[in-house]
C-alpha cells in the first residue's frame, strides 16, 4: 500500500511537469502552423519559442532540486489568449475565404496575438521575480552539487 502511495505521488508530481509541457508543444505547434500560413509573422513564433524554452529549462532544473514548478495566474492568462487569438485566426481565415460573403473580418486577431505576446513575456518576468524572492535564483542556490 505505501508503495502504491510513494508511486501516485511520483505519477502525480510528474503531471505537474509534463502537463504544461504538453500544453506548450501544442501552442507552438499550432503557431508554427500559423506562421508557415502567413497569418502571423516568424518573429512572434521564435519569441514565443525561445520563452518557452527558457521556462521548461528553468523548471526541469528546478525539478532536478527536487521542485515543481506550478503555473501561476499570469501565465495561464498567457496560454488562453494565446487560443483565443489562434480561434479568432481559424474563424476569419475561414469566413474570409467563403465567396458569399461581401465583407471580409478585419483581422483583429493579430491584435490578441500582440496581447498574448505581451501577457507571455510579462509571465516570464514574473516567474523569474517569483523565484528571485524565493531565493531559487540566487548564487548560492544555483551551484551544482559535485556527486562523487
Amino acid at each position: 500500500m505505501v508503495l502504491l502511495l510513494e508511486n501516485l505521488i511520483v505519477f502525480l508530481t510528474f503531471g505537474k511537469l509534463i502537463d504544461p509541457l504538453a500544453d506548450k508543444a501544442t501552442q507552438i505547434s499550432i503557431l508554427a502552423a500559423l506562421t508557415f500560413n502567413d497569418i502571423i509573422p516568424l518573429w512572434m513564433l521564435i519569441v514565443v519559442f525561445v520563452k518557452e524554452f527558457v521556462m521548461i529549462a528553468g523548471a526541469s532544473f528546478l525539478y532536478g532540486k527536487e521542485l515543481v514548478v506550478s503555473s501561476r495566474w499570469f501565465g495561464k492568462l498567457a496560454t488562453v489568449l494565446f487560443y483565443l487569438a489562434i480561434v479568432c485566426s481559424f474563424f476569419i481565415t475561414y469566413w474570409n475565404s467563403l465567396l458569399i460573403h461581401h465583407t471580409k473580418l478585419p483581422q483583429f486577431d493579430m491584435y490578441l496575438y500582440y496581447l498574448a505576446l505581451a501577457a507571455t513575456l510579462f509571465s516570464l518576468a514574473m516567474y523569474f521575480k517569483t523565484f528571485y524572492q524565493q531565493g531559487y535564483l540566487k548564487k548560492e542556490n544555483l551551484k551544482i552539487e559535485n556527486q562523487k
